[in-house]
């Protein structure tokens, strides 16, 4: 299967495949897609981020899987195309902000994310393309779920 390359040199992973389905014949996978509840992708490899996450997620009837690292989040967004990715930017190596980067110069650059981190730096938001929450309270994370996953204003 060669839908999987390097993106960039920091061995990020992400299908090169566009995952959209022509005009006019929506895949059968995408037509159950449509019947399930939006998805959630989390990336974090901190238990506690990633139990906090999916019970934010669940709480407000949202499907969420979980991946550890870049290559697992890639195929969860090769399979399912989420409808949210959220990502921990204190992954070791700088793994989430690698895969943010990645994720924005790739066909799946339309799913939506949010990031999260212990860093107080006001200048992360720009620099990962993508509304950044501080831990360890993730103040408004919540509310920001459900409008980006649902469309809400």
């Amino acid at each position: 299967m060669a839908e999987t390359s390097i993106v960039d040199n920091q061995s990020v992973v992400l299908p090169t495949q566009n995952p959209l389905p022509s005009a006019g014949s929506p895949a059968p996978a995408a037509r159950k897609r449509a019947a399930a509840p939006a998805s959630i992708l989390a990336i974090t490899d901190d238990p506690e981020l990633r139990d906090l996450l999916m019970e934010m997620a669940l709480a407000e009837g949202f499907g969420v899987r979980c991946a550890t690292s870049e290559i697992e989040a890639a195929n969860v967004i090769h399979a399912e195309r989420p409808g949210l990715v959220l990502v921990d930017l204190d992954m070791a190596d700088r793994v989430g902000s690698k895969f943010l980067r990645a994720l924005r110069v790739s066909p799946f650059r339309d799913i939506r994310c949010l990031a999260v981190t212990a860093s107080n730096d006001p200048m992360l938001s720009i620099s990962v393309d993508a509304p950044v929450f501080f831990k360890p309270d993730l103040g408004g994370l919540d509310a920001e779920i459900e409008r980006l996953v649902r469309g809400t204003p």
